[in-house]
C-alpha cells in the first residue's frame, strides 16, 4: 500500500521523535520535523548533490552548514557535509550516510521571529 505524502511526513516525524524519551523533546522534534518537511515541499529549492554541496565553513571545527537533505529512501534528515572525509553526517544520530543515499539538499530555513 502506497502512503500519501502526508502519511510519509508523519511517519518520518514519528521515527525521528521516537529517539527521545522526554515529552517536550519528542514533541519539539515531531512537530518541528512536520513543519520543516511541509515547508520544504512548498518551497522546492532542492539542490542536486551532483550540482553543488553545502557551503564549506572556514572554522575547521564546523564541517559545513547544517542543511535539510533528501535521501533515496524518501527520508528527510538534518545533516552536514564533511569535506575532509567527503561524507554526509546525520546530525541527530551522529552517523555517516552512504554518499549515494543523499540525492538533494537545501538550506534550513531561518527560525521565525516573534512579532
Amino acid at each position: 500500500m502506497t502512503m500519501t505524502r502526508e502519511e510519509q511526513i508523519i511517519e518520518a516525524a514519528r521515527q525521528r521523535a521516537n529517539q527521545y524519551d522526554h515529552p517536550s523533546k519528542w514533541s519539539d522534534t515531531y512537530y518541528g520535523f512536520i513543519d520543516g518537511a511541509k515547508w520544504a515541499d512548498q518551497h522546492p529549492q532542492w539542490i542536486p548533490v551532483e550540482k553543488e554541496l553545502p557551503a564549506k565553513r572556514k572554522d575547521p571545527l564546523v564541517i559545513s552548514d547544517k542543511v535539510f537533505i533528501h535521501t533515496t529512501g524518501g527520508h528527510y534528515l538534518e545533516a552536514v557535509y564533511d569535506y575532509q572525509d567527503k561524507q554526509w553526517i546525520d546530525v541527530y544520530n551522529i552517523e555517516t550516510l552512504e554518499s549515494n543515499e543523499v540525492t538533494h539538499w537545501m538550506p534550513i530555513m531561518p527560525p521565525r521571529k516573534e512579532e
